[in-house]
């Protein structure tokens, strides 16, 4: 294979055809079986296409460049991605005994370890990766999740507001702090939170979410009038309506509901702001986990 084509295959790659890349790849070593730039190419865009021998092709990189960082953590993601966890983890040390600062290989080692339940080793990795980082680090975003998923809602707020204080632009993590803050009681901070995300999510139609984030604020502290106010806001630019159980909620709590049919209880309407609240959530899921791949790729 020329330089030219061993270029290309590489652009493919980068563009997203993993299927071009790994053809052109795989046609070269035919006649240069040892090539490690196009074995990595191969195994690389294999792990994308869950190919059975991208495994194979990343060991023997790592068997030609035992030396190499790079090596060692795309054979981890390789087993990681075939679901060989141990395997994993054993690779990723590899990688760190070359460079035990190496952040992407310590946030990996966390999440292998999360996966077969050492919570502490997995919390550990990702402290350490994260010491190494600013922002909205891949090792600091996963600590916000795995503190979530663990039941330990404080020290999931206190890597959000990091994150928060180092990326103020940032909407998953204003989404963090706020969702956060309300579950934990810091009622104060969570509508700060959800008056930033107000003016940070310039997407027309997301002011209902902040609006009825703040209304979930307003029903803890009992703050009727301050909620009815919010919900009629929010009934103003509410697309789909879903507001209307909130306002009927908000007016019989205030004293100014009718008495054409009861208004929806208190468990109900919580349960809409909270779905109102993980919706807005996984709008941003998306773009967050797409720019900490190309920054942490």
């Amino acid at each position: 294979m020329s330089a030219d084509a061993l270029e290309e295959a590489r652009a493919r790659f980068d563009s997203g055809d993993f299927k071009a890349s790994r053809r052109m790849a795989i046609e070269a070593l035919e006649g240069r079986p040892d090539d490690v730039e196009l074995l990595r190419i191969a195994g690389r865009a294999g792990v994308e296409l869950g190919a059975e021998d991208a495994v194979d092709q990343l060991a023997k990189v790592a068997e030609l460049r035992p030396d190499e960082v790079e090596s060692w953590r795309d054979l981890g993601d390789a087993h990681a991605s075939d679901g060989r966890t141990a395997a994993a983890a054993e690779a990723f040390r590899r990688a760190l005994e070359i460079d035990p600062g190496d952040e992407t290989s310590l946030t990996a080692l966390g999440h292998t370890a999360y996966a077969t339940g050492n919570e502490g080793d997995a919390v550990s990795y990702l402290e350490q990766a994260a010491e190494r980082s600013a922002g909205a680090s891949s090792a600091m975003i996963s600590l916000v999740d795995m503190y979530r998923e663990m039941g330990q809602p404080e020290e999931a707020l206190a890597a959000a507001l990091k994150i928060a204080q180092a990326a103020p632009d940032d909407m998953a993590a204003a989404l963090d702090v706020a969702e956060l803050s309300l579950s934990v009681g810091r009622l104060d901070e969570a509508a700060q939170a959800f008056e930033r995300i107000r003016e940070i999510d310039d997407l027309a139609d997301h002011d209902v979410y902040a609006l009825h984030g703040l209304i979930q604020v307003e029903i803890r502290r009992d703050g009727w009038e301050r909620a009815l106010e919010l919900a009629r806001e929010a009934s103003t630019v509410d697309r789909h309506g879903r507001t209307a159980s909130v306002l009927a909620f908000a007016e019989a709590q205030a004293g100014e509901g009718g008495d054409d049919e009861p208004p929806p209880t208190r468990e109900e309407v919580e349960g809409l702001l909270a779905a109102s609240l993980a919706e807005h959530r996984q709008l941003h899921a998306e773009d967050r986990r797409a720019e900490s791949k190309e920054l942490f790729a």
